[in-house]
């Protein structure tokens, strides 16, 4: 066993991070199962793998009624204005 079973919900690796959630909330993980993005995202866009997998450094989110994407720290670097 590489990571402890210790999340609601664990997705795929893609460029080194997987999203798995925890209660209610959603975050990051590394191969080696440590947090690196905290769960305080809300129910990802469009729920599926692909939906909610890094790219070119980037990923969807939500937070509460608010719509961006997120950097592999966890920043919002691009905010919805809707």
């Amino acid at each position: 066993m590489v990571i402890n079973p210790q999340f609601d919900y664990a997705g795929e690796f893609s460029e080194g991070l997987a999203m798995v959630k925890v209660g209610d909330k959603w975050g990051y993980i590394d191969k080696t199962g440590e947090m690196v993005i905290n769960p305080q995202f809300d129910c990802p866009p469009h729920f599926n793998a692909d939906a909610v997998e890094f790219s070119e450094g980037l990923a969807p989110i939500k937070i509460s009624d608010k719509w961006g994407y997120t950097d592999k720290t966890g920043e919002m670097v691009i905010k919805s204005s809707v």
